[in-house]
């Protein structure tokens, strides 16, 4: 199954067997320390307006 461009069922590094969901990260500061870590910007692109 592929969830957001991701292959849930090949390792992106080797390409077998199946990837597995380790932890669900839902607090802001936590994830924003991930993303700046990795160099990543960690605020989200603004909204495009609404259309009409």
């Amino acid at each position: 199954m592929r969830v957001f461009d991701i292959d849930m069922q090949h390792c992106p590094n080797c390409g077998a067997g199946e990837l597995k969901i380790i932890a669900a990260i839902l607090e802001r500061p936590v994830i924003e320390k991930i993303l700046t870590h990795l160099g990543l910007d960690p605020q989200p692109p603004p909204r495009s307006p609404a259309r009409e």
